[in-house]
């Protein structure tokens, strides 16, 4: 459990003091801020830091006593409402700027991102803007791990959760002969279409076409790299859909 619990804390973008403060005042209860630091092993000043940021973020709560400060943690449900509000905002934002936007249909444009926690957080925000029941179209190597390389379990299959919620589908393409690679869970619990490409097609990378724009991805060193152009996504769309063609379904 502790270990699901810095996992989850870590895709919050705590970092690894962050989480060691969290977690000691997690085991103190309400606590002083040197207290915490000796917990947490960490110097006065630094959890004093820390503490401070974490209460601005609302993830601790305070109050003072005879002059003394104490930290408690704040209740993860008054987390999630603070997140589902900074939600509501955004969604209120956007309908308020529609109008204002620049028009990017005209503008082709690239973006590299090469930290687990920016691939990360491009993921999330790709499969919650979507729209219902949109299709992503992949080419992806079961035996690369790219997914695990960059999502704990849990992270992962709050991933497949989106998904599930947006009823999204995928239509994957993977290597001859690695169907049997693939987790029985992870196919049960997404609605996903998967061929296997012919023995003779030798095709190493993991390819996303998601709306109008393509992505290439990798585990290993991390990194994702996305383009956004409407000629060369609809050239890769008629090549995936010629080897979607050829291919065997295998669920």
């Amino acid at each position: 459990m502790i270990r699901e619990i810095k996992n989850n804390l870590g895709e919050l973008d705590f970092n690894s003091s962050e989480i060691k403060v969290y977690m000691a005042l997690t085991h103190l209860g309400e606590a002083k801020a040197s207290e915490i630091a000796k917990k947490a092993d960490l110097p006065r000043t630094t959890a004093i830091s820390i503490l401070n940021k974490l209460k601005e973020e609302n993830y601790i709560t305070t109050h003072q006593y005879h002059g003394t400060i104490y930290y408690w943690i704040e209740s993860p449900k008054v987390i999630a409402n603070v997140f589902n509000y900074k939600i509501d905002i955004a969604h209120q934002l956007s309908e308020l700027l529609t109008n204002l936007y620049r028009d990017e249909v005209h503008f082709p444009t690239a973006q590299i991102y090469d930290t687990k926690s920016g691939i990360k957080k491009f993921i999330e925000k790709t499969l919650t803007n979507l729209d219902k029941k949109s299709i992503i179209y992949t080419i992806d190597m079961p035996k690369a791990g790219n997914y695990a390389k960059i999502f704990s379990d849990n992270a992962e299959g709050n991933i497949m959760k989106v998904k599930g919620k947006r009823d999204l589908i995928t239509h994957t393409l993977i290597p001859f002969d690695s169907f049997k690679k693939i987790d029985s869970y992870k196919i049960k619990n997404q609605n996903i279409k998967i061929r296997e490409m012919p023995k003779e097609i030798k095709f190493e990378a993991s390819l996303w076409i998601i709306k109008d724009f393509i992505v290439h991805f990798s585990g290993n060193p991390p990194f994702l790299i996305t383009v956004k152009h409407k000629k060369i996504v609809s050239g890769i769309k008629c090549l995936f859909n010629f080897l979607w063609n050829i291919s065997e379904p295998k669920n």
